[in-house]
């Protein structure tokens, strides 16, 4: 097994002033209707949704879609961040942009037979109560002749040593049968689906939403006292076990939130999305949205769209912003009628400097964390009819090296791209840094550390799902810090991403730490409404007309 030291990526936060405003003056590249800051799913869906406007899009990165992006290996697709979305509804705003885009309906689902569930061999049999208990009240699943390789296989893995077992997530359909007729409550298209972000006119009253919120999902689910003090038709019935608390903690571990912090509706709406709703995703995940977009925004010649281009200051000058930048080592500056920040917040509190106090200390509330990715390169095509697999393990501090960002799930891309034909594969590992003493660690390991440990972690799922390690040829990791906004038990109650995400005069705010999630769907949702708030300020202001004429053709080249 061949292991290269291929350089990580590395992604820094926009909004760094270099100067007083004295020092950031720049050479002029003239003037927009609106100027988009951050160029991810977000600024992208803003941008395309702004029309017969004059649109500049400004990203710090060396490519656009921030992590929503496509890697290649030899033909094959693989994904660098962004890698799978619930299924759309007919009406939200992902179905109008892929219908837009023409991408509607052109994704693969991945059922409940594409999907594993990795154990913890020990922890599985320490479990065996629970299991047994749920077949017992479901007798019929008996006849699966899938429980009996699973305890076959569970015997040889105790006695081989092995530390993970893998199985398809539906033979656990007895286990976790109280919690999914739980979750069928609130499945999509019913009156009791937690959508997010909330709304004054959906179909969840304020007071059920704050009462859900004012909780964490561990004690709407595993604590008698908390579920007493609910309404009936908001509460569980029973008890569920430690296996089925272990797989919660897991499947929130993927979007670094722990069912200890995030409130009990924010958690039932991931919860809902990956253990009962269906998963989809494109060839290469969600990058062929950002590419599409990307491509659809060249073919407007009213529309630049630059990279390497790190925003430093926002300032209105009484009639127009002017937005400081800096590109190749140059500082430049630009006018709009309008600014759509689509950057993290965070990055906002620097360049704006006359944001209001109060929405400064929200979106000092708004908590980001860490993200790895790794991508492992394999000699051949493996598991190729799975989607992927979650990791449902206990987590012990200590346990593993580098734990702090251990895989949560792993990801198939040939099951994703099956139109590469080519005999390789690679299998893309998810490594949340969950914990809040844990963020930071990311920044400062080196690439060698990350490498390894991540190696044996390959190593493990691929043992557990009876695929030869030898295949593995190099692993490339992918960091993203402080790229995942979580919210945390109360922020929705408090509005506290309401407050953050106020327009100010002309600048209006997108991205995911708008609504509180870190998905696509929060991502496109947060780019829209910015958009539409945009669009409504220009037709406001009296004596604005879009500039349609006098753009210089130079400026629109991205």
């Amino acid at each position: 097994m061949k292991i290269n030291a291929l350089p990580t990526t590395q992604f820094e936060p926009a909004g760094r002033p270099f100067g007083s405003p004295s020092s950031r003056q720049g050479r002029a590249l003239g003037e927009y209707d609106v100027v988009v800051v951050g160029g991810g799913v977000s600024g992208l869906t803003a941008a395309w949704k702004i029309q017969n406007r004059s649109v500049l899009l400004l990203d710090q990165g060396t490519e656009l879609g921030g992590n929503a992006r496509t890697e290649y290996r030899n033909g094959l697709r693989f994904a660098i961040g962004g890698t799978c979305f619930q299924l759309p509804t007919n009406d939200g705003e992902v179905a109008t942009l892929l219908r837009d885009l023409d991408l509607w309906n052109t994704w693969r689902v991945a059922g409940d037979a594409d999907m594993l569930a990795i154990f913890d061999t020990r922890r599985l049999l320490g479990s065996m109560d629970e299991v047994v208990m749920g077949l017992l009240k479901r007798p019929a699943a008996l006849l699966n002749p899938g429980i009996y390789g699973l305890t076959v296989n569970l015997i040889y893995s105790a006695i081989a040593r092995r530390k993970l077992i893998a199985a398809s997530k539906k033979l656990g359909d007895p286990t976790f049968a109280a919690l999914f007729a739980y979750l069928d409550r609130f499945k999509p298209g019913s009156d009791r689906y937690p959508a997010l972000p909330w709304r004054e006119d959906g179909r969840w009253r304020r007071q059920d939403m704050e009462q859900l919120d004012s909780i964490s999902l561990h004690e709407l689910l595993f604590d008698q006292d908390a579920r007493a003090r609910l309404p009936r038709s908001l509460a569980p019935t029973g008890r569920f076990g430690k296996l089925v608390e272990d797989a919660v903690e897991t499947t929130l571990r993927a979007e670094c939130l722990s069912a200890r912090e995030v409130s009990g509706y924010v958690g039932l709406y991931f919860l809902i999305g990956y253990l009962y709703g269906s998963l989809v995703s494109f060839p290469g995940g969600n990058g062929l949205i950002t590419e599409r977009l990307q491509e659809r925004l060249g073919c407007r010649s009213q529309c630049a769209l630059k990279k390497n281009a790190r925003v430093d200051a926002v300032q209105h000058d009484g009639a127009r912003y002017q937005i400081y930048f800096e590109q190749d080592g140059q500082r430049l500056t630009v006018s709009a009628g309008s600014v759509i920040w689509a950057a993290p917040k965070f990055s906002a509190l620097q360049a704006i400097d006359d944001l209001p106090a109060g929405q400064r200390q929200a979106i000092g509330q708004i908590e980001h964390r860490d993200y790895c990715m790794a991508n492992v390169f394999l000699e051949k095509a493996a598991a190729k009819k799975y989607f992927g697999g979650y990791l449902i393990e206990t987590h012990v501090t200590g346990k593993y090296p580098n734990d702090w960002c251990r895989s949560g799930a792993c990801l198939v891309a040939n099951w994703m791209d099956s139109a590469c034909t080519d005999d390789i594969g690679v299998l893309t590992l998810l490594k949340p840094v969950a914990r809040e003493a844990d963020q930071g660690k990311l920044t400062l390991s080196t690439f060698d550390d990350l490498q390894r440990s991540t190696y044996l972690e390959a190593c493990e799922l691929l043992q557990a799902m009876g695929i030869a390690t030898d295949l593995i040829q190099d692993i490339k990791i992918w960091r993203w810090p402080r790229s995942l906004v979580i919210a945390k038990r109360g922020q929705m109650k408090d509005d506290v991403f309401v407050r953050a995400s106020h327009p100010h005069r002309g600048i209006f705010f997108a991205n995911q730490d708008s609504i509180g999630i870190g998905n696509l769907e929060s991502a496109i949702a947060a780019g829209c409404s910015a958009a539409a708030q945009a669009e409504e300020h220009m037709t406001r202001e009296s004596g604005h007309i879009p500039l349609q004429q006098g753009v210089d053709s130079e400026q629109l080249i991205p």
